[in-house]
């Protein structure tokens, strides 16, 4: 059992690596969408000024695999030009028409599973790590001195057909059964299953597997333009943050502690960083958990009510609230905020019930 934890705590510690240094990236598409949406909305620009600026927004979303490749070449040390032009073979054109042409695709009589490789992450972090050990085991197989010739040739013919052919079709798959689960939640159970997840957010985002959701929101927000959920929840997750870190400020008796409270509560709503709430207050006082994990599963199951979706892929915070806003569901920004105050409120409100400074209850600290 703790062989498979330190295996899954691995997992999410590579997606982790992998996508710090793609995130800026991706949320400057994210700036740019919300730029464009003000634009077009307030009639500032339209006719082809707004497909060359959609255009500038929608390229990091669409070319996330190039940018994922080149940092996990670099995370797991293998060359990073190998992984780009490998993936890049996945994003041509041509072979894209011939992935959603829907005929029936074969490579030497070996079926090929139609597949959409814009706006992919998990695969080929996945791929980028199986091709740091091809290129490893190609290195010992041919000769130092046909290395300059061969290694990239055979180590792109291998990484590429290895993607089309096993990796992405199969991460592919699953990613579609989650897709419908969570369609199929949403339509079934909206309020138990959002409930239940925005509940677990705490635990989700402080292990780091909340990278796996945020992957899949991506991808779903990329392929269909909406994600159902889990970007709501997690905006859930940082005002809920926020409502702790002020139930902590308005209890605690020490100025040490004020300050920190404050300023996590800052952090978390403003730039949507939570690891001063997490591990700076949430961590260190242990009752203000009870309030995040109370007050997010309040607002997820308003959400599951509601029905909120998210269009736009940035950092939830509340200056990025033009994530939930869609001209085809103008209401939609409204549920978002209804669910941010009551996750900011529920939270404020039980914290503030259950904290005791250890000061004020002469604990030792």
């Amino acid at each position: 059992m703790n062989r498979i934890k330190r295996q899954c705590l691995m997992l999410f510690d590579h997606i982790s690596e992998c996508m710090a240094p793609v995130i800026p990236i991706v949320l400057a598409g994210g700036i740019f969408k919300m730029v464009v949406l003000l634009l077009t909305t307030f009639s500032v620009i339209s006719g082809t000024t707004e497909s060359i600026l959609s255009a500038v927004a929608t390229a990091p979303f669409y070319f996330i695999p190039v940018l994922v490749a080149c940092s996990a070449a670099k995370h797991f040390d293998t060359d990073p030009l190998i992984a780009i032009i490998s993936v890049c073979v996945m994003l041509l054109p041509d072979f894209t028409v011939l992935m959603e042409s829907g005929e029936k695709i074969t490579f030497f009589g070996i079926p090929v599973v139609s597949a959409t490789y814009a706006y992919s992450v998990i695969p080929i972090i996945l791929l980028i790590y199986c091709m740091s050990h091809i290129v490893k085991w190609l290195k010992r197989l041919i000769k130092e001195s046909l290395q300059p010739y061969l290694l990239a040739a055979c180590s792109i013919f291998l990484t590429a057909l290895l993607g089309i052919l096993v990796i992405e079709p199969t991460v592919s798959l699953i990613s579609r059964f989650l897709a419908e689960a969570l369609n199929i939640m949403q339509a079934e159970a909206p309020i138990l299953a959002w409930g239940i997840f925005a509940g677990l957010t705490f635990l989700l985002v402080s292990t780091g597997m909340h990278w796996i959701f945020m992957t899949l929101a991506i991808t779903q927000i990329g392929l269909t333009g909406v994600d159902y959920g889990i970007m709501v929840g997690m905006f859930i997750s940082n005002m809920s943050f926020g409502g702790c870190d002020l139930g902590v400020f308005f209890k605690a008796k020490q100025k040490e502690k004020k300050t920190m409270a404050i300023s996590a509560m800052v952090t978390a709503l403003i730039p949507g960083i939570t690891e001063p709430s997490i591990f700076g207050v949430c961590f260190k006082e242990k009752t203000p958990m009870i309030g995040n994990i109370l007050g997010c599963m309040a607002a997820g199951i308003v959400q599951g009510i509601l029905t909120v979706h998210c269009y736009i892929f940035t950092f939830p915070s509340i200056p990025s609230i033009l994530m939930f806003y869609s001209a085809e569901e103008p209401s939609n920004l409204m549920k978002a905020v209804i669910v941010g105050v009551v996750a900011f409120t529920a939270s404020f409100i039980i914290t503030a019930l259950v904290y005791r400074d250890q000061q004020e209850s002469g604990e030792v600290e």
